[in-house]
């Protein structure tokens, strides 16, 4: 495991590679976690998250800037409860 410490962090570990996505997680209570495939595009600066939960769920071309508001990865960062396998 290593920690994501800042979104830079996460946008490089995460940095789109077309033989593997990223694999991450967060730290949820009761030491469960909450597993995402997440791969960031440098040239748009946006993200495509697979929220592994439900296999169902995916946010496309989702801008960096819109990370918090839209996903609770930002906030994990910041609690240090944020990981890549």
């Amino acid at each position: 495991m290593i920690p994501i410490l800042s979104l830079d962090e996460l946008k490089e570990a995460a940095l789109y590679d077309e033989r593997e996505i990223a694999e991450f997680f967060i730290t949820l209570n009761f030491n469960l976690r909450s597993s995402k495939r997440i791969i960031y595009f440098s040239d748009t600066d946006t993200f495509d998250i697979h929220n592994e939960i439900d296999d169902s769920s995916w946010q496309e071309d989702l801008p960096a800037s819109e990370l918090a508001s839209q996903t609770l990865i930002i906030e994990a960062i910041e609690k240090q409860a944020f990981y890549k396998y």
